[in-house]
C-alpha cells in the first residue's frame, strides 16, 4: 500500500494530467466536491459558459442558509455551512498564474452580489510567498479574504480515505490506490463497524463514484480478514445493487466490478462466481475509450485470472486471457500515440511496462504439465502482507522465460526514464514496486543499468535517499532469493550508502549486516568481518536503543567470520568480548532461539575446543581461561560431553573438512607468522604477515579490500590464470611512495615466495589515501594473474570504479579502527605459542562456492574461429620443415610414443605435439650454433631463431635425442609457444613463472585452444 505522502504524489501527477488535455470542466466538479466537504457545504455552481468567462470568474458560489445557527452539529452540512459570501473560482491554467488570480477577483468582485470570501482553486503550485502576495492583494484592494488551494494542498486532501473518490471520479486514479482507514483498538475497526451499520439499513442507492468508494473499503475489509469474513456476501449482494443503481455509467461500473472481482477472488478463493463479470469488462474495454486508472486495474484482473487457471477456479480460458492481454497492449498503443503530454504519456508507459513485466500467458500444454495448482488467493494475500510486514521479499522473483515480453518493457521504461524530467511528477512507486521484484529477470538486460539508475534518482529526488534504501533493499532481497549474491552485493552496497546519507542509521546498519552474510557466504570472510563491525559502529554510535543489540551481534560475528578464516584463537578472544557486550545489550542474552548468531558462535567454540585438545593441546593454556572467564564453559562443556565418545578427526581429516567448506587453515593465527587463505575464481590467495598487531591489521585491511574487489569483479572476464597466489605483507611507518607498495615475485631476491606489499601503519594515511593504497595493491596482484591487454584491463577497471567500487571498500570507520579489539598482549601470546597451523606443508585448496565460478561467454571477446584455423594451418605447413628428419625417428622410439599416447589423452592434437617437438628441436640447435638462449637472449639472436625455425632440417644438424622430449619439456614448449600466440591476440602474460597447464587451460576454456583443428595427415 502506498503511504499518504506517495499517494498524494500521485493525485498531483494527475492534476498535472488535467492540465495537459486543459480538463476545466472534471476539475471544476473536484473542486466543488472538496470544498462541500472540507470547507463550505452550501454551494452551488455557477451558471453561464465557463470557458467564455459568462460566470463572471464564478465557478460556484454559496447560497444563503441560516441552518449553522439555527441547527448547529446536527449534520455534516450544518457544521460547514456557512452565512458569509464565498465564490468558488477554478483554473486548469498552467503558466502565468498569479496574473490569472489577479484578473479572476477583478471580474469577481467586479460583477455581481458582493463578496467575502474567494476560495481560488489551481492545477499549478503556488509558493508561499506568492500566495501571502495575493492575499494581501484581495484584502487591500477589495477587502476580501482569499484562500488558495494549489495542487499539492488539493493532492493531500484527496488522499484522504472519506475523499479518496474524488481522485477516482475526476482524475482516473487507479481505485486499488485507494488509502486504508486507521483501525481502532477494538476486535474490529470502528469504522467498518459504523459503515456495516449504516449499510446495513440503506435501502436506496445513487450509483455514485463517492457511494462506491464508502462501500469499497468495508467490502475490501471484509474478503482480507477471516473474522468479518461472513459479513462477505452481504456487501457484495449492496455491490450489486449499487452496480445496478450506476445504469449505464461505465466509469463507476468498472471500478464496481473491479472490487466485486477482487472481493471475491480473494475471500471465496475462486472467480468462477464473476467470471461473468470479468469478460463484461474485459469487453468494455475493447469497446469503450477508458482512462488511465482502469487500464491498470485491467492489469490486476488479467493477473488474477492467470493465478486462479492452475487451480481451476475461473471458466476463463486460455485464449480468453491471451486475448485480453493483447486487447491491453493495443489499447495502450493507441493511447500512447494520442496522449496530451508528457506527464500522461509517463503515466501510459509506466502501466505498458507493467503489462510487460507480467506473466506470460499459459498455453493449454502449461496448464496440462502443471502438477501443482498452488496456495489459495486469500493466503497468498496474508503472505504478501505478512512478508511487507517483515521487510521479507513478497514472492519469488520470475525468470526471464516467465515474464510477457522482456524486450518491449525495457523499451518501454528507456522511453520512460528519458522522458521523466519532463514529468517529475508521473507516478512510478507501483512500476518501481514491480521493476525491483522481477530485478533478477531484468538485470542482464543491457539497459536495466540505465533504467535502475533513473528511477533511483527520481526516488531520491521525490523522497529522499532512505526511501531509495528501501528500494535497492527489495532489489537485494529479490536477486538473493534468485540466487545472485554477487548481482545483490551492489544493491546492498547502494542501500547502505543511500541510508547513511539518508541519516537512516537502523536501515544502514541492517544492510552491512547482510553485506557480511553474503560475503560469509561466498568464503570472503575478512570482508564479511569488516561489514559485521561496520554495523556494530553504527548501532553503537546512535542513541537508539533498540539498535544496542546490534553492537553484542556485529562482535559475535566478527568472532564467526574470524573463525570462518581460519583464525580460531583470535575468534574465541572477539567471542568474549562479544558476549560482555551480548549480557549487557540484549533482553533474554543467553537464548539461543532468539540469538541464533550467538547458538552459532557457541558451537564454533565448541569445535575449535575439541580440535584443538585432541591436535593442538598447548593452545588450551590460552583457549581455557578466556572461555571460563564468561561463564561460557557451562554452555560447552555439556555440549562436549555428547560427542565425547566420538573419535576427533585427525589432522588430515581436519584440513580436508576445512578445505570442502572453503575455511582457511585451522590454527592459522598461532605461531611467529599469521596466515590468510581463501579461494575465488580459479586461484587460491594465501597472505602471510608477522604476528603482530601492526602487521595484523595492515594484512587483514588488505585481504578484505581484495575479497570485495575480487567479489565486484567476479562478473568480468578477466582471463585468469588458474595457480596460487602468495602474498607477505609487510608494514611502513612511513607512507609508501605508490611505486614501492608492491614488488611482484619476479621481481624480488630469489628466495623470497611470491609478491611482497608494502602497506602504511593504520592511521599514519588519511581515509582516502588509506583505502587507495590498499584497492591499488589487490588490484595489482589481481592483475597478475590476468592475461587481458592493457586496454581492456583499462576499460574494465574503469566499469568497475563507475558501479561504485569506491563506496563498496569504505564503511563508517578505517579498517584498522573497525576491527582492533584486542591489545598488543593477546598478539604476543598467540604469537610465541609453538604448535600453530594444521599440516603446515600441504597446499592449500579451499574449495570456492558456485558464485564464484562466473557465467562468461564460451570464448573471449578477442577468439577468432577463423584466424585460428588458419594458424593451425600454417603450424602444419611451417613446422613440419625444421623437424621433418626428427618426426620418422621418434616415430620409431617406444618410449616417446607412449607419452604420444597420453597427451593426447589428456587433449593434445597433432599441432600441438608438433608444436612442441619442433620449438625442443629449434632451441637445442639454436644453442649448437651458438645463440644465447637464455633470457638475456638479443634481438639479433631472437632473428636467428626465427631462420632456423623456418628451414628444412638437415641430414647434417646434430640429431635430438629421444630423452630430451620429456612430459614437463613438451608441456613447458608448447606454452611457450602458447604465449607468443597469446600477444599476437591483444593478450599479456604477467607472470614471470607459471605452470603450463594453467596457463594453456585459459586458452582451452576461452580460446578453443584444445578444440580448434583442421584436416592434415598424420606426423607420427
Amino acid at each position: 500500500m502506498n503511504s499518504p505522502t506517495q499517494l498524494a504524489t500521485q493525485i498531483r501527477f494527475h492534476l498535472g494530467s488535467l492540465g495537459e488535455t486543459n480538463a476545466h470542466h472534471p476539475f471544476e466538479q473536484l473542486c466543488l466536491g472538496l470544498t462541500r466537504r472540507r470547507l463550505v457545504s452550501n454551494v452551488i455552481p455557477a451558471t453561464g459558459p465557463v470557458a467564455a468567462g459568462g460566470d463572471g470568474g464564478r465557478d460556484a458560489e454559496s447560497f444563503w442558509s441560516m441552518l449553522a445557527k439555527e441547527l448547529p452539529d446536527t449534520s455534516f452540512f450544518t457544521a460547514l455551512a456557512t452565512e458569509e459570501a464565498v465564490v468558488l473560482a477554478v483554473t486548469a491554467q498552467r503558466d502565468n498564474v498569479p496574473s490569472k488570480v489577479r484578473a479572476d477577483l477583478s471580474k469577481i468582485c467586479g460583477n455581481g452580489e458582493p463578496v467575502d470570501r474567494v476560495i481560488y482553486f489551481t492545477i499549478t503550485p503556488v509558493d508561499t510567498a506568492k500566495r501571502h502576495e495575493l492575499q494581501a492583494h484581495a484584502r487591500n484592494k477589495y477587502s476580501i479574504g482569499l484562500e488558495i488551494w494549489d495542487a499539492q494542498a488539493i493532492a493531500n486532501e484527496l488522499a484522504s480515505p472519506d475523499l479518496f473518490y474524488l481522485a477516482v471520479d475526476f482524475l482516473h486514479v487507479p481505485s486499488t490506490l485507494a488509502p486504508e482507514r486507521d483501525e481502532a483498538d477494538g476486535d474490529l475497526p470502528e469504522w467498518y463497524v459504523e459503515t456495516r451499520d449504516e449499510w446495513r439499513t440503506r435501502s436506496e442507492h445513487v450509483g455514485s463514484m463517492g457511494e462506491f468508494l464508502d462501500l469499497r473499503e468495508a467490502l475490501r475489509f471484509s474478503s482480507f480478514n477471516l473474522e468479518v469474513r461472513a459479513d462477505l456476501p452481504d456487501w457484495l449482494g449492496s455491490a450489486r445493487a449499487l452496480r445496478d443503481a450506476a445504469r449505464s455509467d461505465a466509469s463507476v461500473i468498472n471500478r464496481i466490478d473491479y472490487e466485486i472481482i477482487i472481493a471475491t477472488a480473494f475471500g471465496l478463493n475462486t472467480l468462477k462466481p464473476v467470471d461473468g463479470a470479468l469478460r463484461e469488462y474485459f469487453d468494455r474495454l475493447a469497446s469503450r475509450p477508458t482512462d488511465s486508472g482502469v487500464l491498470v486495474d485491467a492489469i490486476t484482473l488479467l493477473r488474477l485470472a492467470q493465478a486462479n487457471q492452475p487451480r481451476g477456479e475461473t471458466t476463463v480460458t486460455v485464449q480468453e486471457v491471451a486475448g485480453w492481454a493483447d486487447n491491453l497492449q493495443a489499447i495502450l498503443g493507441r493511447e500512447l500515440a494520442a496522449a496530451p503530454g508528457e506527464n500522461t504519456r509517463v503515466s501510459l508507459l509506466g502501466t505498458a511496462a507493467m503489462l510487460a513485466l507480467g506473466p506470460r500467458e499459459f498455453t493449454t500444454d502449461d496448464l496440462d504439465e502443471l502438477t501443482v495448482a498452488g496456495p489459495r488467493m486469500f493466503d497468498i494475500y496474508h503472505e504478501m502482507s505478512e512478508a511487507k510486514r517483515e521487510g521479507r521479499p513478497l514472492s519469488a522473483s520470475p525468470e526471464i522465460g516467465e515474464l510477457r515480453d522482456l524486450d518491449a518493457a525495457m523499451a518501454h521504461l528507456v522511453d520512460l526514464v528519458t522522458s521523466l524530467p519532463e514529468a517529475p511528477m508521473a507516478p512510478l512507486e507501483q512500476l518501481m514496486s514491480i521493476f525491483d521484484l522481477t530485478a533478477p529477470a531484468l538485470i542482464d538486460h543491457p539497459d536495466y543499468f540505465r533504467v535502475r539508475s533513473a528511477l533511483d534518482d527520481a526516488t531520491v529526488e521525490r523522497e529522499g535517499k532512505a526511501a531509495a534504501g528501501d528500494r535497492t533493499q527489495s532489489r537485494a532481497v529479490a536477486l538473493l532469493q534468485a540466487d545472485r549474491p554477487l548481482d545483490a552485493l551492489r544493491e546492498i552496497h547502494a542501500a547502505k550508502l543511500n541510508w547513511l546519507n539518508g541519516d537512516a542509521a537502523e536501515g544502514a546498519a541492517i544492510m552491512m549486516l547482510l553485506a557480511s552474510k553474503v560475503y560469509s557466504d561466498l568464503g570472503f570472510a575478512l570482508a564479511a568481518k569488516q561489514y559485521a563491525m561496520s554495523a556494530a559502529s553504527i548501532a553503537k554510535g546512535t542513541d537508539d536503543p533498540g539498535l544496542a543489540v546490534l553492537v553484542a551481534r556485529g562482535i559475535i560475528l566478527t568472532a564467526t567470520y574470524e573463525h570462518q578464516a581460519g583464525q580460531w584463537l583470535t575468534a574465541t578472544h572477539t567471542f568474549r568480548i562479544g558476549i560482555w557486550a551480548q549480557s549487557q545489550l540484549a533482553g533474554d542474552s543467553w537464548s539461543f532461539e532468539r540469538y541464533p548468531y550467538f547458538e552459532n558462535m557457541v558451537v564454533d567454540q565448541c569445535f575449535i575446543i575439541r580440535t584443538a585438545a585432541a591436535l593442538r593441546p598447548a593452545v588450551l593454556s590460552v583457549i581455557d581461561p578466556v572461555v571460563q572467564s564468561t561463564n561460557l564453559d557451562a554452555l560447552v562443556e555439556p555440549m562436549l560431553e555428547t560427542v565425547a565418545g566420538v573419535e576427533p578427526l585427525d589432522e588430515r581429516a581436519s584440513v580436508d573438512s576445512a578445505d570442502r567448506s572453503g575455511l582457511g587453515r585451522p590454527f592459522s593465527d598461532v605461531g611467529a607468522v599469521r596466515e590468510y587463505s581463501w579461494a575465488a575464481l580459479g586461484n587460491v590467495w594465501v597472505v602471510t604477515t608477522p604476528n603482530d598487531r601492526a602487521h595484523v591489521l595492515a594484512a587483514e585491511r588488505f585481504v578484505a579490500a581484495t575479497q570485495i574487489v575480487l567479489a565486484e569483479l567476479a562478473a568480468e572476464d578477466l582471463l585468469l590464470v588458474p595457480g596460487e597466489i602468495c602474498v607477505e605483507i609487510e608494514v611502513s611507518d612511513s607512507r609508501m611512495a605508490s611505486e614501492e607498495v608492491f614488488l611482484r615475485a619476479g621481481e624480488r631476491d630469489p628466495g623470497a615466495s611470491g609478491h611482497r606489499v608494502r602497506l602504511t601503519r593504520g592511521g599514519a594515511l588519511a581515509v582516502d589515501a588509506d583505502q587507495l593504497e590498499v584497492v591499488s595493491a589487490a588490484i595489482q596482484v589481481l592483475v597478475t594473474q590476468s592475461l587481458l591487454g592493457r586496454p581492456a584491463l583499462t576499460a574494465m577497471l574503469e566499469r568497475t570504479f563507475e558501479r561504485g567500487l569506491p563506496h563498496m571498500l569504505t564503511c563508517v570507520r578505517p579498517y584498522d579502527e573497525l576491527v582492533d579489539l584486542h591489545k598488543d598482549e593477546v598478539y604476543e601470546e598467540i604469537r610465541v605459542l609453538s604448535a600453530g597451523i594444521l599440516e603446515p606443508g600441504r597446499r592449500r585448496s579451499p574449495q570456492p562456492p558456485p558464485e564464484l565460478t562466473p557465467r562468461l561467454p564460451a570464448h573471449a571477446a578477442a577468439y577468432d574461429h577463423t584466424a585460428a584455423l588458419e594458424a593451425i594451418e600454417d603450424r602444419y605447413e611451417m613446422l613440419l620443415r625444421p623437424v621433418r628428419l626428427t618426426l620418422p625417428r621418434l616415430a620409431a622410439h617406444s618410449r616417446f610414443m607412449g607419452l604420444v599416447s597420453d597427451l593426447r589423452a589428456e587433449g593434445w592434437k597433432d599441432w600441438h605435439l608438433l608444436t612442441a617437438i619442433a620449438n625442443i628441436v629449434v632451441n637445442k640447435r639454436a644453442v649448437s650454433r651458438g645463440l644465447n638462449m637464455t633470457r638475456s637472449i638479443t634481438q639479433a639472436d631472437i632473428d636467428k631463431f626465427r631462420t632456423i625455425m623456418e628451414e628444412d632440417e638437415r641430414s647434417d644438424d646434430a640429431e635430438t635425442p629421444a630423452d630430451a622430449f620429456t612430459e614437463d619439456q613438451m608441456w613447458f614448449h608448447l606454452a611457450n609457444a602458447a604465449a607468443t600466440t597469446a600477444r599476437r591476440l591483444g593478450l599479456e602474460l604477467r607472470l614471470a613463472r607459471f605452470e603450463p597447464r594453467s596457463f594453456l587451460s585459459v586458452l582451452g576454456d576461452r580460446f578453443n585452444y584444445w578444440d580448434d583443428d583442421v584436416d592434415h595427415e598424420p606426423i607420427l
